[in-house]
């Protein structure tokens, strides 16, 4: 089969040619996102019940739903989270079980329970489905809450229509709502009590249809709609008439005031009251392109209103990705050129070049195959695609030098089949070999096992596609040279010096370790002792990820039970005063007195603001605040 490809120019080179031309093809088309998609495994069971101490929440909550959610079919794990208000029971389903029908069960489960507080709300159960985040957007300088809550909301609904976007959702601000403060005084004059109020504001502030009346020509809808959403409005809503025509509104009752719905939920930036937008990408899209569509939506909005108007993205996670494809990009470029010239500096420059092209050449096969497979650019399979780049290069480089071995013995066809052929059970058995070390990962369970199966997936195509690169393409390209190259070697600096290293180096170190054979292998098992006690001893930690640089801070802290809000607000300000310091004693350190590696950089500042309880979570909405730090 190498003999045939060889000997066959066309079938080599069309083969390298719709490699190329497939994997250019689907490089526009490649979905980029953060990390890959994987398959749920959790549902989730969320109560509201409004009022209630965490305490509360566990005993009339969380009770039963965990005495009727346990031994639902298939589920290995559940957990029960209660905090102020709130009741969330997670149940997770075993490896290779069936969501729908474990969503089915557990939703008939949660549907059974009949002995909730009469106060709490409906139960919602829903699959736990990862939401792919693409940014993080934060508006401020809107003058006065309603108008920047009307505006945020404008401009989600905008951004919830960009291609691509499957959820946008407005956290870090809470509603605002009409509060009625009555009179007692006024009530007793009226011989009215509260609940006359309440009945009179929900039967007349309301919105709802009537049917419909048909006349000769057409048919109209009726619908009565006279909802009050002002202060004003609802003042001059009529609680009492008589039949003398008097009447009694609620202005005359109660004062009426617009109040936030919950004031322990604020969000900062730079000081100023801000409204956070978090945009999540559907599935099958690409990130970056979602993320181009949406900051052209931000842009037009910056432009349109004068300061102190701002629109902030405060997390751009597509950022990740496109580093990860400079990086990746800029790791092929460098190993071409050196693997060019260090091939230059043994071979001739046409072979030098012919070598180097195994590599673009099995990164465009495997974005094909990558495409057939639904696989995505993500970080996942960029590491993979990172760490195939080494191998592919020693896989041609050993095929090569053996061709160039067999010219000084017969033709340069016949040089290049044998020289392929020979090595042939070595670069296979080195493949089979990293398939064994990173071929487990396929098997590994959970959700970290369907991330970290696509490097060995990746790695392994990658490998794969560089090996009939190696053995069909390369040894056609490299069979035209000319029979013997025995004196053109001498005259090469290079390769005299790697001879002599091999001669005066290598090959002494060698025969004394083969002749202190037992000091040698002694002195191998000693250092594999050593090495297995650093990491039994502690010395070397073990930890499932590395920790890595980050351009952003986030601090979280819970304060004690029963401490008030205004408490709360000031260990907020204490915290943004010592930021405020270290960003004053370590920029003027950095290169040119600027902020180099600062740039974009945000302080996230998470606190609980809930002065009833301690949440043992931080709660959804939290306060914010970003003081820019030199930003660039």
């Amino acid at each position: 089969m190498i003999s045939y490809f060889v000997r066959h120019p066309v079938a080599s080179n069309l083969i390298m040619a719709l490699f190329c031309l497939l994997g250019l093809g689907v490089l526009s088309s490649l979905e980029r996102e953060t990390f890959p998609e994987f398959t749920a495994s959790t549902v989730a069971a969320r109560v509201v019940y409004a009022g209630a101490s965490a305490r509360d929440v566990d005993e009339e909550i969380c009770t039963p739903l965990e005495a009727a959610l346990t031994g639902t079919s298939g589920m290995t794990e559940l957990t029960c989270l209660s905090v102020d208000g709130l009741a969330t029971a997670t149940a997770e389903l075993e490896e290779g079980g069936d969501l729908t029908l474990f969503f089915n069960d557990v939703f008939s489960a949660v549907s059974s329970i009949n002995d909730f507080p009469l106060n709490a709300e409906t139960p919602t159960v829903e699959i736990q489905a990862r939401s792919d985040l693409v940014a993080l957007v934060a508006v401020s300088g809107v003058s006065g809450k309603q108008g920047l809550i009307e505006y945020t909301d404008q401009l989600a609904d905008r951004l919830r229509a960009v291609p691509g976007v499957a959820e946008i959702s407005v956290s870090g601000i809470t509603d605002r709502e009409l509060q009625v403060v009555f009179d007692q005084g006024a009530l007793h004059r009226f011989g009215l009590s509260p609940r006359n109020i309440v009945d009179a504001i929900q039967a007349r502030s309301l919105s709802q249809p009537l049917g419909s009346a048909d006349l000769d020509e057409n048919s109209l809808v009726l619908r009565y709609a006279d909802t009050r959403r002002s202060v004003a409005d609802l003042e001059d809503l009529i609680v009492l008439q008589n039949q003398s025509g008097s009447f009694v509104r609620v202005s005359d009752l109660a004062e009426v005031r617009m109040m936030d719905a919950d004031e322990n939920i604020a969000s900062f930036i730079d000081g100023d009251q801000a409204a956070i937008i978090s945009v999540s990408k559907a599935k099958n899209t690409d990130s970056i392109r979602v993320f181009e569509a949406v900051d052209q939506i931000l842009s037009a909005e910056r432009a349109a209103y004068p300061d102190p108007f701002q629109i902030t993205v405060t997390n751009n996670m597509t950022e990740l990705v496109e580093e990860r494809l400079n990086l990746i990009s800029e790791n092929i470029a460098v190993g071409l050129v050196l693997v060019f010239f260090t091939m230059w500096l043994f071979f001739s420059l046409n072979e030098a070049l012919w070598i180097s092209a195994a590599l673009p050449v099995s990164f465009l096969g495997t974005l094909f195959v990558m495409s057939l497979l639904g696989i995505t650019i993500n970080m996942i399979t960029l590491v993979a695609l990172l760490m195939a780049v080494g191998l592919i290069m020693d896989d041609s480089i050993v095929i090569a030098e053996n061709i160039d071995k067999w010219r000084t013995r017969v033709g340069p066809t016949e040089a290049a089949s044998r020289g392929a052929l020979e090595v042939l059970p070595g670069v296979l058995s080195s493949f089979l070999t990293t398939a064994c070390v990173f071929g487990p990962l396929l098997f590994v369970a959970g959700d970290m096992g369907q991330i970290l199966r696509f490097i060995p997936l990746v790695l392994l195509i990658t490998l794969a596609i560089s090996l009939f690169e190696g053995f069909f393409i390369l040894p056609h390209h490299l069979s035209h040279g000319r029979l013997a190259r025995t004196s053109v070697h001498k005259t090469r600096l290079a390769e005299r010096g790697l001879d002599w290293i091999k001669e005066r180096c290598v090959l002494p170190i060698a025969t004394w370790l083969v002749t202190w054979r037992y000091l040698t292998l002694g002195s191998v098992f000693a250092v594999l002792i050593l090495s297995i006690s650093l990491i039994a001893s502690g010395a070397v930690k073990m930890i499932g990820f590395p920790s890595t640089e980050s351009d952003t801070l986030t601090i979280r802290f819970s304060l004690t039970s029963g401490i008030n809000r205004e408490r709360s607000v000031e260990t907020v300000e204490q915290l943004l005063a010592g930021l405020r310091q270290v960003d004053a004693e370590f920029t003027p350190k950095t290169k040119g007195g600027g902020c180099l590696w600062w740039s974009g950089f945000w302080c996230v500042m998470r606190s609980i603001v809930r002065s009833m309880t301690m949440a043992p979570t931080p709660p959804r909405s939290p306060w914010i605040c970003s003081p820019a730090l030199n930003a660039m």
